[in-house]
């Protein structure tokens, strides 16, 4: 396998037009995976370079990861795939293990990482902004990167049982869990991404199933996963689910009681207190600075603003702060971009894309992307399957 380095990543995106990042054409915008494959078919699609595996919240494990790609390698000797787990380079060294086996000679892989940061230092901004942040050219095996990934995983860990706790001392009727969280976000458990949100899902489908349908025979988070399209609407989350859980079941539900939202606003102050926020970032959390401050320091490594559309601008001018952010703190590691990210669905995206591209060309940020694949294979996103 060539485990492909810097410079020949940069001089591959270089020649990556949109096409090589895209399997087809949506047979409709608004659905993730309606691909048609048009460009897989023809040669075009060349690169995936934004993969999840089984040691994050994909569903593939590495081996079938890299026999996804011979299989693509077999119809474009060209085509390059990136590991980008979140927040942990497990999967990269196995990967890299892997690609002293003759199978795998003529892959062309990119050991990479994505790092979840929070932004809370842009001018006038309303409050914390989720950004990731893709690293390629890693040193799976580099001390300092082991040491800093793992501090922080271990700080979010412990952050999510202690909310556990904080949570089951208040409402002790639901017997909350870390596992049972898990279900709806696998990587709580592992101490990856964040807290509150996972929570946030956790907690009110819990409470409102069990008032609903106390002998359920589905856990809490199967509406959500089913009907994942409602949440994208701005009602409270609760909402929100009490609909899924509606069209879950097929049944017109009461209102929601007083006494069951007092319960959800009890888990919210509760699991809210486990975010950062403006002017405050807890030691479980890296931010956005800190992230590129220390790649930048690293032997080895190129950054890129992973989907930079799915953090929502507060102002016109958030894109010109975010790319001038990680050029100050990234410096010559700020590279790219995922100006051909394909997992974006709705008009939001759509309607932000120029703006986006010309914030970046001002800081002559190369175009990147990927599928951000969570699924059995390294062709759709597929999160569920």
């Amino acid at each position: 396998m060539s485990i492909v380095d810097e410079k020949t990543l940069i001089s591959r995106i270089k020649n990556l037009k949109e096409t090589a990042f895209k399997p087809g054409k949506r047979k409709n915008p608004e659905i993730l995976d309606s691909h048609d494959f048009r460009y897989l078919k023809s040669g075009e699609f060349k690169a995936n370079l934004h993969i999840h595996t089984q040691y994050s919240d994909g569903a593939i494990t590495v081996k079938e990861l890299l026999d996804s790609a011979r299989d693509l390698t077999e119809q474009n000797k060209d085509f390059l795939f990136a590991i980008t787990d979140h927040d942990t380079i497990e999967g990269a060294k196995e990967a890299l293990e892997l690609s002293k086996q003759k199978e795998y000679e003529k892959l062309n892989l990119c050991l990479g990482l994505e790092i979840s940061t929070i932004g809370i230092d842009f001018p006038n901004q309303p409050k914390p902004l989720q950004i990731h942040l893709l690293v390629y050219d890693i040193d799976p095996y580099d001390k300092r990167l082991n040491e800093f990934l793992n501090k922080k995983r271990d700080l979010k860990l412990q952050l999510a049982h202690d909310t556990i706790e904080k949570l089951n001392e208040a409402l002790p009727e639901y017997n909350f869990n870390v596992e049972e969280a898990s279900l709806c976000h696998i990587m709580i458990k592992k101490g990856q991404d964040e807290v509150a949100h996972p929570l946030q899902k956790y907690t009110a489908g819990k409470i409102l199933l069990n008032y609903y349908f106390p002998d359920a025979d589905f856990s809490y988070e199967q509406p959500i996963k089913k009907f994942k399209y409602i949440f994208k609407t701005p009602n409270p989350y609760y909402i929100n689910y009490k609909k899924a859980l509606e069209m879950y079941t097929g049944d017109k539900l009461e209102d929601i009681p007083e006494k069951i939202e007092k319960k959800i606003k009890i888990a919210q102050d509760i699991y809210t207190q486990a975010h950062p926020k403006i002017g405050f970032m807890p030691e479980a959390f890296w931010s956005f600075e800190e992230a590129l401050q220390f790649v930048n320091t690293l032997n080895s490594g190129v950054m890129s603003i992973a989907h930079p559309a799915r953090t929502k601008a507060y102002c016109p001018e958030f894109y010109d702060y975010l790319f001038a952010t990680f050029k100050k703190y990234g410096k010559d590691k700020a590279l790219f971009y995922e100006g051909y990210y394909q997992s974006y669905e709705g008009r939001y995206y759509l309607e932000w894309n120029d703006i986006i591209n010309n914030a970046a060309a001002k800081f002559n940020l190369l175009k990147t992307g990927g599928l951000d694949s969570h699924g059995k294979n390294i062709i759709t996103r597929c999160p569920y399957s």
